[in-house]
């Protein structure tokens, strides 16, 4: 029971969490080892409190294939398409470039709709997309990076097999536990208790990603500074422009769209290339990841406003 209601508060409470994580690693460094060491249990928590989530979430409007075809290509395939055009155009040093155009090349995070349920927005949406592009990403990344002329060479084989085994194991405890969840109910009394499972795999995600931010800021502060106000303005800039130009769907639709958007999975990516990205580019990438944590707070926030509905209707 005590379990179900740990679980319950973290979930109520996640945008808020993943704040303090972050800042907890970056000033307690016994923290941010301790998250690192946990890093590889994360991703299997954020996929399972993700699924969980969306399988216990009230019932969300149907999930139409034409809706689905176009949040893909517009996540997937227009917005790195169309960043790449507006990048070619201005005097970036090209590292730099290469670390952009990777963030816009990175699926959803894993725990999309697990934020999603957080938010209150279509949690079912953003798991079939954050799924759908997860899987495709071993084949996207590396064609897209050579088709755009990044210069980052990608070890994809060991990590298609370890997402591919991270998802099929969370769908494969998931499932029996949605289909059994009348009796699991101590552990897993709510949808808010299926999404403190994501928030604990968020949590350690912000403690670990804490000393990689640590070591950019330290090697050079400046640049990095520059770096997170540029991933700050890409990020947010991303998710209001998918939310407005969506707005028409309604607010909980548009919403989703645009967290999946700004929310990407610069990590995947940054593990990925392993050893091979430039400094400027794995500073720019590393600096991503801030955002990424604070985005669910901000969207909060946001949801909030009265002013807010003005620019998005509620259906």
């Amino acid at each position: 029971m005590y379990v179900g209601r740990i679980l319950s508060t973290l979930g109520g409470q996640g945008p808020t969490l993943l704040v303090i994580s972050l800042c907890a690693g970056l000033l307690i460094s016994p923290l941010a080892h301790i998250g690192y060491d946990l890093l590889p249990l994360s991703a299997f928590l954020l996929t399972l409190g993700s699924f969980l989530t969306a399988g216990l979430a009230p019932s969300e409007a149907r999930i139409r294939l034409p809706l689905m075809a176009v949040v893909l290509v517009w996540v997937g395939l227009a917005l790195p398409l169309a960043a790449a055009a507006l990048l070619s155009s201005l005097p970036l040093d090209p590292a730099l470039r290469a670390g952009v155009l990777l963030s816009l090349l990175a699926p959803p995070v894993g725990s999309a709709a697990a934020i999603a349920g957080m938010l209150g927005l279509r949690p079912r949406l953003a798991l079939l997309v954050s799924i759908a592009l997860t899987l495709l990403a071993p084949i996207s990344i590396p064609c897209f990076a050579t088709l755009l002329g990044l210069g980052v060479a990608f070890d994809m084989g060991a990590l298609a097999i370890r997402l591919f085994s991270i998802i099929g194991a969370a769908g494969m405890v998931a499932f029996p536990a949605i289909w059994f969840h009348r009796h699991l109910t101590p552990v897993l009394p709510d949808q808010r208790a299926a999404t403190g499972i994501a928030v604990v795999g968020l949590i350690i995600v912000g403690l670990a990603t804490s000393q990689g931010i640590r070591a950019q800021w330290t090697s050079n502060a400046l640049r990095f500074d520059m770096m997170l106000v540029a991933a700050i303005v890409a990020n947010f800039g991303l998710c209001a422009l998918a939310t407005l130009t969506f707005a028409r769907l309604g607010l909980q639709t548009a919403g989703t769209i645009g967290l999946v958007t700004g929310n990407r999975n610069v990590t995947l990516v940054w593990a990925a290339a392993s050893f091979g990205l430039p400094p400027l580019a794995e500073g720019y990438v590393a600096a991503c990841v801030i955002p990424v944590l604070a985005l669910p707070l901000i969207i909060k926030l946001c949801l909030r406003l009265p002013s807010f509905g003005r620019f998005v209707p509620q259906n």
